[in-house]
């Protein structure tokens, strides 16, 4: 069965929602595969099977985490475009789901290049707001959205519109220097992002405690979890008991 024009682009188009609603001002999970697999089964007239492909690819991503900079596989696109290959075209399920790893992956070179494009305006946005320019601010802030927008639009479209054989296709031919490029922009991302925090929250009483998870991180090769509770161990020796003279006792003063 072939795939008309208007239902690749509606449901490019929602999946694009989808995506663009978790970098939005409200978080509805729709990103989740249990829920936007439901919802997309449910606008194409099948819930029962964007329910049950949206639970088994919950299954196979749970353990994708995007932490900080790092940017997972695109779930969001595996679960739609599975699940309207399988409601639209009538394909067996097992087939459609087979598709999710090679869908999710365009989905995460899609995501790379946005914030590879939008790298550049946030410092054009700085800039913006040093001189208190609000228009262009918010006109960077559009330009921003549109860029996630079309990053989760054509990926989807062109695996809904063209079928199975071109996610195949693409995965396969897809230039070395193209994801040589993306893989070398992408892995810039996470120093950007501590040389933000840094910049933020730099004080050189907190130069020891960043020193210390640096050293156990890098030399001593410890976990994020065990990291994580040294520095809340800290945090809380400091916070109650850090100041002589201004001992604090329940978060007061005392």
């Amino acid at each position: 069965m072939d795939i008309g024009l208007g239902y690749a682009c509606f449901v490019s188009v929602l999946c694009a929602f989808f995506g663009w609603t978790n970098y939005g001002f409200v978080n509805f999970q729709t990103t989740k595969p249990v829920i936007c697999g439901m919802l997309v089964g449910l606008v194409l007239g099948d819930i029962r099977t964007g329910i049950v492909i949206g639970g088994t690819l919950t299954l196979v991503y749970m353990g994708i985490v995007g932490v900080g900079a790092a940017i997972p596989v695109n779930q969001t696109t595996a679960t739609t475009v599975t699940t309207a290959l399988c409601v639209i075209t009538g394909i067996e399920m097992e087939t459609a789901i087979a598709l999710a790893v090679p869908v999710s992956v365009m989905g995460q070179l899609g995501r790379m290049a946005a914030w590879t494009i939008n790298t550049p305006l946030m410092h054009i946005a700085d800039k913006a707001a040093e001189t208190a320019d609000y228009r262009k601010m918010t006109r960077l802030q559009l330009v921003g959205s549109l860029v996630f927008f079309l990053t989760e639009f054509i990926p989807v479209f062109l695996c809904i519109y063209f079928g199975s054989s071109f996610v195949v296709m693409v995965n396969e031919n897809m230039p070395a220097w193209i994801s040589q490029w993306l893989t070398t922009a992408t892995g810039m991302l996470p120093a950007l992002g501590f040389g933000m925090l840094l910049a933020m929250m730099y004080k050189v009483k907190y130069i020891p405690f960043f020193l210390v998870g640096f050293v156990m991180c890098a030399v001593f090769g410890g976990s994020l979890l065990a990291i994580a509770l040294l520095g809340a161990a800290m945090a809380i020796y400091v916070f109650f008991w850090g100041n002589p003279g201004k001992r604090r006792k329940g978060g007061m003063a005392s």
